[in-house]
């Protein structure tokens, strides 16, 4: 089947539990890759660029499966790609062994060496400046020569919910090709510091506050920037098994059984987030996105393709892959956790205690949100 830009591809494996075996995510990657025509360079690197920020074991859900990286380099080997020449990795936060959070305790070291792929830790290698057309933040990010110098770029990210981005598909995991400290966008940085806290806590037009606001243009930014490099790119999802909650320790993990395939980042987090069962229109970094051009973010005007019978799916076998019981996203607040979007399906504010503070210090009606106990994970 021909790679059809704009379109986005599923496939689909059955489980019916929270925990896989590695087979089981090979499995998924296989079905995702094998049937597809991807145009693959004679020469030049792959990179398969992974969710490994924190490297956590693998069955946590907190970073993308490396048994799933692993059939995608063996996708790859199979369509010719020589093992030497597939690379995997991830901008991240270092080994840290007292809390098991290690490239070979999270799996991948055993993983991609069974392949005989390489792990590329980003941290250890330059970055090169790419410019940022139109950026509204950031005029340029500096991007690591791992990303910037491969002939083909796999983004590879897990789906899962996330406190700030609210789903951490496709675009948030581009984060990790960011050198540092340029690459923390999730924190007050050094570009938003002269705002000052009182305005970067207000709430903007969009009715989110203006750091929220500035998150989500520093991703739209990195989006820009990342379609600007020479190479060809392609977006597949670890959907196995997805993770409420912030994205890391407070939530759980659900069966999903699907990945997404496709080339517009855009068009791939929307029917994510959509399949999730969240609303993609009211997901604000989205939001962001197609005010600025970047796709679109309507279910209806993406065309998803059924990897299993190459047919069109039209929207009742479409909705029949959704979860009735949205994975939701969740932000921690004074005394507990609060849900990213209400009963209506709109978004509430990110970090709605700074944000209140600030609406009382103005002499305006601060937000009310349900405060609850988050689950947390072993």
């Amino acid at each position: 089947m021909k790679l059809q830009e704009d379109v986005v591809y599923l496939a689909r494996v059955p489980i019916d539990t929270n925990v896989a075996p590695g087979e089981r995510y090979r499995e998924l990657a296989h079905a995702a890759l094998d049937g597809l025509d991807l145009n693959l360079p004679g020469s030049g690197k792959v990179m398969l660029k992974a969710n490994a920020t924190v490297l956590n074991p693998a069955d946590k859900r907190i970073i993308t499966n490396p048994d799933f990286l692993a059939g995608i380099a063996e996708a790859f080997i199979a369509k010719g790609v020589s093992p030497s020449r597939v690379e995997v990795g991830d901008g991240q936060s270092g080994e840290d062994a007292d809390y098991g959070q290690t490239w070979k305790g999270s799996g991948y070291t055993d993983a991609i060496a069974d392949v005989g792929a390489t792990l590329v830790p980003f941290n250890n290698t330059p970055v090169r400046d790419i410019e940022v057309e139109g950026g509204i933040i950031y005029p340029r990010y500096p991007i690591y020569t791992a990303v910037t110098d491969c002939a083909f770029l796999v983004n590879v990210p897990l789906a899962k919910c996330h406190n700030l981005g609210c789903t951490t598909l496709s675009i948030k995991n581009l984060m990790g090709i960011i050198g540092t400290p340029e690459r923390h966008l999730c924190a007050v940085q050094a570009c938003d510091k002269p705002l000052g806290n009182e305005a970067l806590n207000r709430l903007g037009d969009s009715g989110y506050s203006v750091f929220e606001e500035r998150f989500y243009h520093k991703l739209c930014d990195l989006l820009v920037a990342t379609r600007s490099l020479p190479m060809p790119r392609l977006t597949v999802v670890d959907g196995l098994i997805g993770r409420d909650g912030t994205a890391f320790n407070e939530g759980q993990n659900w069966p999903l059984g699907w990945s997404l395939v496709g080339t517009n980042e855009v068009h791939v987090d929307t029917v994510g987030t959509w399949l999730m069962g969240l609303d993609p229109e009211a997901t604000p970094y989205l939001q962001f996105a197609v005010e600025r051009g970047l796709g679109s973010i309507r279910i209806g005007d993406i065309d998803v393709v059924d990897l299993a019978t190459g047919d069109l799916m039209d929207s009742g076998t479409l909705q029949a892959a959704r979860r009735t019981e949205p994975l939701m996203p969740i932000s921690r607040c004074n005394g507990g956790y609060y849900a990213r979007f209400r009963e209506d399906g709109s978004a509430v504010p990110w970090r709605i205690d700074d944000v209140n503070q600030q609406l009382t210090k103005d002499g305006l009606e601060p937000l009310s949100v349900d405060v609850f106990e988050a689950q947390v994970s072993a």
